[in-house]
């Protein structure tokens, strides 16, 4: 096949978890023999090094010109002559309406879109949304939630769909050997994202002390006058190069801790897929999809506001437990990307004319 991947709200041109998540996709479906070539509207028409995908980006410019490009990228989809498009949904876009119904069309969905918006955009444009949503949505042939709650939440459409949650390239990590000494904890992050949970990790460092727990990917400036502990330590933007020694050093890593902001309970994040490629078991609060029920390397906490401060107990002894250890490569060979993306593609080739 011919695969058009179409972007939106992905920024391409930094290192982050979605510019290597459609990386990883799009080098599967090369090895699988199929051509990729990326397409989006971007803030700025570069991408990362790591973006070893072939691609066409086009800058979003103003409002005015948001829209003449928008035109502008759909002729350059229909040029390439794709048997179909893997579109990363995000909002809609004046040009790709038309497009979808031409071209056989499979959206992504990776969020609750009417939850999440309007914890991140203006009144204006989360309006927008809801009014233009339902013109890109009828005009897809099939969806690919990333988790179960997701596929429920879009039923509604009517559009068959296939539940594959995030995976991971396993072999371009390997499992760091267990640390020594007191107890760190990592967080892999960004800003902008209010379902993290950042206030819960700064409760979790005043709840343990003696545990170190490094974030990267925001800075303290971002939190005002918080009063931020002196064991949480936050380190701002860093390549994987930079931030990969904090993830050896680290005893486990926490996941989302918020999640209950976008009114969601299960989720499969990008972050969670890397702490376990690297061994690291997690702390979270929300049902992963791809996590059996009982599975000792995640613990679960709840996915509401209440105080941890009754969990303390549970939190240490499970630390305890994993001092020395790593989560057995077994134990998450189901979260390889090599399969979920032979999934995807049998997927999306059921729509191809």
């Amino acid at each position: 096949m011919r695969i058009a991947y179409l972007g939106q709200m992905a920024d391409v041109a930094t290192e982050n978890g979605i510019a290597k998540k459609i990386a990883a996709q799009a080098r599967r479906w090369r090895q699988a023999g199929h051509a990729v070539r990326y397409f989006s509207l971007v803030p700025t028409a570069t991408a990362w090094s790591g973006f070893d995908v072939e691609h066409a980006l086009l800058t979003r410019g103003n409002v005015a010109q948001r829209v003449a490009r928008s035109f502008r990228l759909a002729d350059r989809i229909r040029a390439w002559r794709p048997d179909a498009i893997y579109f990363r949904y995000a909002y809609h876009s004046a040009g790709l309406p038309a497009l979808f119904r031409e071209i056989p069309t499979v959206a992504e969905i990776n969020s609750d879109d009417l939850t999440e918006y309007p914890l991140t955009l203006g009144r204006a444009k989360v309006l927008y949304h809801r009014l233009t949503r339902t013109r890109v949505l009828r005009a897809v042939a099939g969806f690919v939630p990333v988790t179960h709650e997701l596929a429920g939440r879009f039923a509604a459409f009517g559009r068959p769909a296939e539940v594959i949650a995030n995976g991971i390239d396993l072999d371009a990590f390997t499992v760091a050997p267990p640390p020594d000494g007191s107890p760190h904890l990592i967080f892999l992050g960004s800003a902008g994202s209010p379902w993290h949970g950042v206030e819960r990790m700064i409760e979790l460092a005043h709840l343990l002390p003696e545990v170190t727990i490094d974030v990267v990917g925001r800075a303290d400036s971002e939190l005002g006058a918080t009063l931020v502990p002196p064991n949480l330590k936050f380190h701002g933007v860093l390549p994987r190069e930079r931030y990969e020694p904090l993830l050896r050093a680290a005893t486990a890593a926490l996941g989302t801790l918020a999640l209950f902001k976008n009114r969601m309970e299960e989720a499969c994040p990008l972050k969670v897929r890397e702490y376990l490629a690297a061994g690291l078991p997690v702390i979270a609060g929300y049902r992963d999809t791809d996590v059996p029920a009982g599975a000792g390397y995640f613990l679960s906490l709840p996915n509401d506001v209440a105080p941890l401060a009754a969990r303390r107990g549970e939190i240490v002894a499970w630390l305890d437990r994993w001092r020395g250890r790593r989560v057995a490569r077994t134990e998450i060979a189901h979260l390889d990307n090599g399969v979920k993306e032979q999934r995807r593609l049998a997927f999306l080739a059921r729509f191809v004319r």
